[in-house]
């Protein structure tokens, strides 16, 4: 049998049960026995091939499908046996590996055309990880309509991810906070409920996900909340300059603890889930404000260590297990093993190089129970960095193995106004969800095929297509967590200040035009020949105009030294293309994300016209 079958993640075992050319046809009318109908009426809805089954609890041996949970047949939790030999077979440890034993045999059926029929295979199948969870941004601007959200859930469950997380500044309709969140259509209530519903529904844990410390700034800029912060006029970043916002709340407030009971106490019991993410991440300014004097008295990794002790047993009354970002707590590995062993590291880092080994084998050693969390590398980018992504998550999941981590969290960030549509995340969600599920993984060329089937719905190379867009800015200098023409756009008085700058030559610039210039004709010819990809095509098209544009900033910095010095007649048909990529943004936003939240990021995406102004002012992040 020349096809092949392409599964993702890629099961523990696949054989043929007879020789490769023998098949199994479908029966147009059956049966589908099955103690859990939610999965079998699931299996109806998805997979056209059943629509006409009988469900069934009682057997007379006969059924062309048989799904059966049982934990002596299958030891292995979440793991499933597919056996395909002239009916199909699937035994599964439990409901969820039952879920996911269906999962594959839809992806099998959908290649069944391939083969005239079904393929007769012998799978076993569990994983390696636990924990397999997306973590979405929803606070950097961009907060996806519901439907869209739904979208995302049913596409990850098939890719058996088991975890997902909202991450929320104040993209919560907190009740009485009204001033923080009015100009950004938040989450609800309400829809945190059928969100979590839903998941459940799709065998998906929707983990609250609250930052408590750091991050806070739509909160601070506020004059009612601004006595919390711990710097209340902004601070001065560890990779210099200013931030010119407060952006922590101070442990040397009192009232900073009543503000964490009062957000967590609303927001926690929305989720089923016995799990909460807590952030405490990034806390820059700690020790540059009003905890100055504590800080040196008892030293800044002291005084961070209380106070996450504090928002942990805030947070322990909602939850069983409390996770928080690792980043700041690994600068002093000595308060590590004071952690309590009910809390969960989240050891991030998002280059292709950071060291996971290092920093996983911190948390291993004290005995305490972590994640791995790599990146999509989509933010700062336009059109994404996927073969750092690639590196990314390998880094990750093999040391996170290594080490003993029990999950995986990939996440996808908003940075700078979140410009970067849906489709260029998928290849870091699908890779993230193989390796998590079995670390031997996909070739690169099966994972892009297996997006644009099962993500895609689609047999033209999108993947592919993405693929090599997120590799162009290797021929410019590196730059970490994003890429050059992204940043010379948002931040052009910054870049012509980089010394890299001077490392970009117009030959460069010229030879990276000319491949998007083509790459834009190839990406036409796909919405000509498959319809139903115009709107993925759009979006990416979208971000391709912004990353020619960046390019364009690039080169008036290279020959002009600064966007001011451009003369009026370049820059006034550079500003005109820009209104054009801005409107067909507008439009693309609001057809699949909320409106609140848009002006906001237009108002980063058009800095560039205030620093021609001479206003150099930053960004709230």
């Amino acid at each position: 049998m020349s096809a092949r079958i392409l599964l993702i993640p890629k099961p523990k075992v696949l054989k043929w049960t007879f020789e490769e050319s023998a098949i199994t046809e479908i029966p147009k009318y059956g049966f589908i026995y099955t103690t859990n109908e939610e999965i079998a009426r699931y299996l109806k809805r998805s997979a056209e091939s059943f629509a006409g089954y009988t469900v069934t609890k009682s057997t007379n041996g006969d059924e062309f499908v048989q799904l059966i949970s049982n934990p002596y047949l299958f030891p292995k939790h979440e793991g499933y046996r597919l056996v395909i030999d002239g009916r199909i077979t699937i035994i599964a440890h439990d409901d969820t590996g039952l879920f996911y034993g269906v999962q594959t045999l839809r992806q099998i059926l959908r290649q069944s055309s391939h083969f005239n029929g079904l393929p007769n295979v012998f799978i076993e199948d569990y994983p390696d990880f636990l924990y397999r969870g997306i973590m979405i941004d929803v606070s950097r601007d961009r907060i996806p309509k519901l439907e869209v959200l739904k979208f995302i859930i049913e596409k990850l469950s098939e890719l058996k991810v088991n975890q997902l997380q909202l991450y929320t500044e104040h993209t919560f309709a907190y009740r009485g906070h009204e001033k923080v969140w009015e100009d950004y259509s938040p989450l609800t209530h309400e829809e945190i409920i059928e969100l979590d519903t839903f998941c459940k529904s799709h065998f998906i844990e929707l983990v609250p996900n609250q930052n408590t410390f750091g991050h806070l700034s739509k909160w601070l800029i506020h004059d009612e909340y601004k006595h919390l912060a711990e710097a209340s006029d902004g601070y001065e970043t560890p990779w210099g300059g200013r931030y010119e916002y407060p952006f922590s709340i101070s442990p040397a407030v009192p009232e900073s603890v009543k503000f964490v009971e009062d957000i967590l106490r609303e927001f926690l019991p929305n989720f089923s889930s016995e799990q909460v993410n807590i952030g405490c991440d990034e806390t820059f300014d700690l020790g540059q404000g009003k905890s100055k004097d504590l800080c040196e008295r008892y030293g800044k990794g002291k005084v961070y260590f209380d106070f996450l002790m504090k928002i942990y047993n805030i947070a322990k009354r909602y939850k069983k297990a409390v996770m928080f970002w690792g980043d700041i707590i690994e600068n002093h590995p000595e308060f590590i093993p004071q952690l309590p062993k009910d809390m969960i590291a989240m050891v991030w880092g998002y280059e292709a190089d950071h060291p996971f080994d290092e920093k996983c084998e911190l948390y291993s050693k004290s005995g305490l129970s972590f994640y791995v969390c790599p990146g999509t590398s989509t933010w700062n980018t336009f059109i994404g960095r996927t073969d750092n992504a690639i590196e990314n998550i390998k880094n990750a999941v093999y040391n996170g193995y290594k080490h003993g981590a029990i999950g995986v969290l990939t996440t996808d960030w908003g940075d700078n106004g979140h410009p970067q549509h849906l489709p260029f995340s998928w290849i870091g969600f699908a890779f993230s969800a193989a390796l998590g599920w079995n670390i031997t993984g996909l070739e690169v060329d099966e994972l892009l095929d297996a997006v644009n089937l099962y993500v895609f719905e689609t047999e033209r190379p999108l993947a592919q297509f993405i693929h090599r867009l997120g590799q162009l800015h290797n021929a410019l200098p590196y730059t970490p967590n994003g890429t050059p023409y992204f940043y010379a756009f948002v931040y052009p008085d910054r870049f012509s200040q980089n010394e890299k700058l001077k490392e970009i030559s117009y030959e460069t610039l010229e030879n990276i035009e000319s491949e998007l210039k083509t790459m834009k004709k190839e990406l036409s010819s796909l919405v000509s020949e498959e319809s139903k990809l115009s709107d993925v095509v759009e979006q990416i098209s979208n971000n391709m105009d912004f990353a020619k544009l960046g390019l364009q900033v690039l080169r008036f910095l290279r020959t002009y030294g600064s966007v001011e010095n451009i003369p009026e007649d370049e820059w006034n048909e550079f500003d005109g293309e820009l209104e054009r990529v801005l409107e067909d943004y507008r439009r693309i936003w609001l057809s699949c994300n909320r409106k609140g939240g848009l002006e906001q990021s237009i108002y980063k995406l058009t800095r560039i016209r205030r620093v021609r102004k001479g206003d150099k002012r930053g960004l709230i992040f």
